[in-house]
């Protein structure tokens, strides 16, 4: 009977983690955000990975570079685990290493 709920103990500590994505526009620049409803012209997707169960990140976890890299000037973000997150995370999570994806939407300024 405990080796039920041990192993259900196991897969909840592996699926667990935490991450964090910093929203934020490169120094000085006039960035605005969009709502869910609103157009958008372009979009992108960024992988941050994470250690210590997501606490910690080991790789840029900030939209300021992406903003920057395509001058946009209306934009919204939005992070989720995709499938391939789920996967990365089952397989790795033993380590503590974890996953999320970033998807950055927003217009170019005219």
């Amino acid at each position: 009977m405990k080796k039920p709920l041990i192993f259900l103990v196991l897969i909840a500590l592996i699926a667990v983690n935490c991450g964090t994505v910093i929203m934020s526009a490169p120094p000085r620049e006039d960035v605005k955000l969009l709502s869910e409803a609103d157009p958008t012209a372009f979009k992108t997707t960024m992988k941050c990975w994470y250690v210590l169960w997501g606490l910690v990140p080991i790789s840029n976890n900030s939209t300021a570079e992406v903003i920057a890299k395509y001058q946009l000037k209306n934009v919204r973000a939005k992070t989720y685990y995709s499938f391939v997150d789920y996967l990365i995370n089952m397989v790795l999570g033993t380590f503590s290493i974890y996953t999320n994806t970033t998807v950055i939407e927003g217009n170019v300024a005219k």
